[in-house]
């Protein structure tokens, strides 16, 4: 199978729900309604677990109707890792065109860091202190899916959006002249909650030692990860997203890659 086209397809039809949910709920079919930081699909409530945790930290209160709204991106994260980052995330979609660009002007960005979870975990527990103590909002403030989706709506409802919307037009400069993927790799709330949900069988990327004898170290893999990560290495988490940009960059046969998504 084709990852990237099946990847770009769902990304694409993510996009435009961003869009056409509100319009459709501006018409008085409310099926789905919300944002990306909280949505409903009929009577089933879906909470971003970033905002849930915030929520919780804020409150300082456990709400069980909250709970349950975390449930499914929570089972989704431990069965298939971050695959709302690599797959949904509209922010994602927006940084990998950015990338797209910087390669086909051939930019070069000034500062190349080191991939580490390390940055986002801190800003992340920064975050939920300033919750606990002030009662401050942050992770929602700096939610990138969120703002995006949020605003989307803002546009069909009212035919303009707001400031917020220049927290993403700032990510997307600075990860087009100055470090590649900085907001993945170093500071998104959303992706780093999700990342904390993992077990051992969790779907992850896997470099065989069987087929491996294969590999021709062409290092097309690493090439492809646009995270700046070694798929034939080790640690790839929690910093990958199971896009599987790597796996489809393998110049093998499909049949007995070197690299597949195992759980």
């Amino acid at each position: 199978m084709r990852l990237i086209p099946l990847r770009r397809t769902v990304q694409i039809c993510l996009l435009l729900l961003l869009f056409v949910v509100p319009w459709l709920n501006q018409q008085g079919i409310s099926l789905v309604s919300g944002t990306l930081y909280s949505f409903a699909i009929g009577p089933l409530w879906i909470t971003d677990p970033a905002i849930g945790l915030q929520t919780l930290f804020t409150t300082r209160r456990v709400d069980l109707t909250l709970l349950l709204s975390l449930l499914l991106p929570i089972a989704l994260a431990l069965g298939c890792g971050r695959v709302f980052c690599g797959w949904l995330c509209p922010q994602n979609a927006l940084s990998e065109l950015a990338d797209i660009v910087a390669a086909r002007l051939k930019i070069r960005r000034t500062l190349h860091p080191a991939p580490t979870p390390k940055a986002r975990l801190l800003l992340l527990g920064l975050l939920l202190l300033l919750a606990t103590v002030i009662g401050l909002p942050l992770v929602s403030l700096l939610s990138a899916p969120g703002i995006l989706s949020v605003q989307a709506a803002k546009l069909v409802y009212e035919k303009t959006v707001g400031a917020e919307l220049a927290l993403v037009g700032l990510i997307v400069l600075v990860e087009l002249f100055l470090v590649r993927r900085a907001w993945c790799n170093f500071l998104c709330p959303v992706g780093t909650v999700l990342g904390v949900f993992r077990v051992r069988r969790t779907m992850k990327v896997v470099f065989s030692e069987e087929d491996g004898r294969r590999c021709t170290h062409c290092h097309a893999c690493a090439q492809a990860c646009q995270l700046g990560l070694d798929p034939v290495a080790d640690h790839l988490y929690p910093q990958c997203h199971n896009c599987g940009a790597c796996i489809n960059a393998c110049k093998i046969d499909q049949t007995r890659k070197p690299l597949s998504f195992q759980f």
